[in-house]
């Protein structure tokens, strides 16, 4: 959260955070990343477009198309692969209907389907029955489905809608919709919401179509108020009844504040973090990607001079605050695309990058491991800026600062910030030794466990490495160290702010004491 004044913030938040994540317990490192194997046992290469598919019997695949085809992974099974008719060299969308899979090649290339069956391949569209009044849907970049039909989005602002239960097929003279009140704007995405009601994004407002069921002579067209509109066509999601979306404004929201009347958010969610949407590089705004899993909603956005996506920004739906900017060590690792999709009995997120052919699990380990060997893991650098911290008077003297943390295997940074002056470096990269006991004189213990005492209390650093003997008791691998870090400050100052920055391993930061007093002077003892 962004302040003018440091020291006018609320207890309980933070003035900026970097790979961290705000739960119960404190404020951690986030968890990190992994490189699922049964999701990149294929060479991919390039990849094109990446969509869910859900057959029969309730089993989810990921579709993710290459040049010569589409394949379908997921967890516990070996992949299969769809060859395509012809090679692909541009980005594709896939939709479902019911047990029929679409893949959409863009207004110049004709559609295909797949009816689920691995014996046969894509299919082109089936031509209408001759003199039924019916055309073909038209060639389109995505489409989706709602109340049996499917939408088919084409022109400019144009909505070709299918007959009920027959996907392919339109009545151009009754179903052919355009999204325009006399404004030249951009159709971006339609947006299937809740009892029957569908969301038409544009680039510069909101449209909404009401009673979109049955006998479609019964909708109608109202456009919201305001002017905000959608940046990129996965720029946003549903969470309950309320919409985040992504404008060229910040991130706004729409939610049901009586039965039937959606309403945007008079004010942008994003406003506690401007500097960072003001940093957004717009002119790639149509790759940014939203998603939410949990009590978060997470935006991948191209910062400064990116042309894909490189950063992301965790919303925390419980505390209604932004609270982190995830990066990735990486340079060359960016966002193309998030899914969420089942995965070891869990719903989860996964992020696929397009250029270097990955798809990788979020929020898993402790380290981000963005490719299937061990070169390609790096640790998870995360660093806060806290809100500042006052005294009793208007100037206090600062005497130190208690931290109460829970580590494993850490590299911390402490530097403080007092009003008006430059930064004061508390402790620099310090490690925990994880052969050293906090008990006094206790010897220290032997990093093979060979006396098969891992769990003895007390320890610096519970962390391990190879190689270890698991002993009959084994390993806890995970176990974090709690202790408290004094730092001394010795500074005068109207508040105090501390940068607290963790280079490896784990950190979860619990509570954050200041040791200061009103009088500038030392207190004299009274007899």
């Amino acid at each position: 959260m962004r302040a003018q004044d440091p020291a006018s913030m609320k207890p309980g938040f933070y003035r900026e955070g970097y790979n961290v994540r705000c739960d119960p317990g404190g404020l951690a490192t986030r968890r990190g990343t992994l490189c699922p194997g049964a999701l990149n046992a294929v060479d991919y290469d390039t990849i094109y477009g990446t969509g869910l598919f859900s057959n029969p019997n309730g089993l989810e695949w990921l579709a993710v198309c290459v040049s010569s085809g589409v394949w379908f992974v997921r967890d516990g099974e070996y992949p299969r692969f769809l060859p395509l008719p012809d090679t692909v060299s541009y980005p594709v969308e896939f939709s479902q209907a019911f047990d029929v899979f679409f893949i959409w090649r863009g207004p110049d290339v004709e559609p295909l389907l797949w009816h689920g069956d691995w014996a046969v391949y894509w299919e082109t569209f089936p031509a209408p029955p001759t003199g039924s009044g019916r055309s073909t849907v038209p060639n389109a970049y995505y489409a989706e489905t709602a109340s049996n039909r499917m939408l088919v989005p084409y022109g400019k602002d144009r909505i070709a809608v299918s007959d009920i239960a027959s996907w392919t097929a339109f009545d151009w003279t009754l179903n052919d919709f355009q999204v325009n009140q006399g404004e030249s704007d951009d159709l971006v995405r339609i947006f299937p919401w809740q009892q029957e009601t569908i969301f038409c994004f544009k680039r510069h407002s909101i449209y909404r179509i009401t009673n979109f069921a049955g006998d479609l002579s019964q909708a109608t067209l109202t456009r919201l108020p305001g002017s905000i509109g959608l940046v990129g066509r996965h720029a946003c999601c549903q969470v309950s009844g309320t919409i985040f979306f992504m404008s060229h404004s910040g991130v706004f929201t729409i939610d049901q504040e009586l039965v039937n009347t959606p309403v945007p958010s008079e004010f942008p969610v994003s406003q506690p973090i401007r500097p960072i949407i003001d940093s957004i590089n717009w002119n790639a705004a149509n790759l940014i990607r939203c998603e939410y899993r949990r009590d978060r909603v997470i935006f991948a956005v191209p910062l400064k001079d990116a042309v894909r996506c490189n950063a992301v920004l965790v919303f925390n739906i419980v505390t209604q605050a932004w609270e982190s900017i995830d990066s990735f060590a990486n340079p060359d690792f960016r966002i193309d695309d998030l899914q969420k999709m089942d995965y070891n009995g869990e719903r989860r997120l996964f992020a696929i990058d397009r250029q270097l052919g990955v798809i990788l699990l979020l929020e898993a380990g402790k380290t981000d491991l963005l490719g299937q060997t061990s070169d390609d893991e790096y640790q998870i650098q995360s660093a806060i800026m806290t809100r500042g911290y006052q005294g009793q008077a208007s100037r206090s003297f600062f005497r130190r600062f208690d931290l109460d943390v829970a580590s494993w295997n850490p590299k911390l940074t402490v530097r403080c910030y007092p009003d008006g002056n430059n930064a004061k470096t508390l402790i620099s990269e310090k490690t925990a030794d994880r052969a050293r006991y906090e008990t006094f004189m206790q010897a220290r213990w032997n990093t093979m466990n060979s006396n098969d005492d891992h769990a003895n209390p007390r320890r610096a650093d519970y962390s391990v490495a190879l190689p270890v003997m698991l002993g009959p008791h084994g390993i806890q691998i995970e176990r974090n160290a709690e202790t408290t870090e004094r730092y001394a400050v010795n500074l005068k100052a109207r508040y105090v702010q501390l940068k607290i920055e963790n280079n490896q391993g784990y950190l979860n930061i619990r509570t954050i004491s200041p040791d200061c007093y009103e009088d500038q002077r030392e207190p004299r003892p009274h007899t």
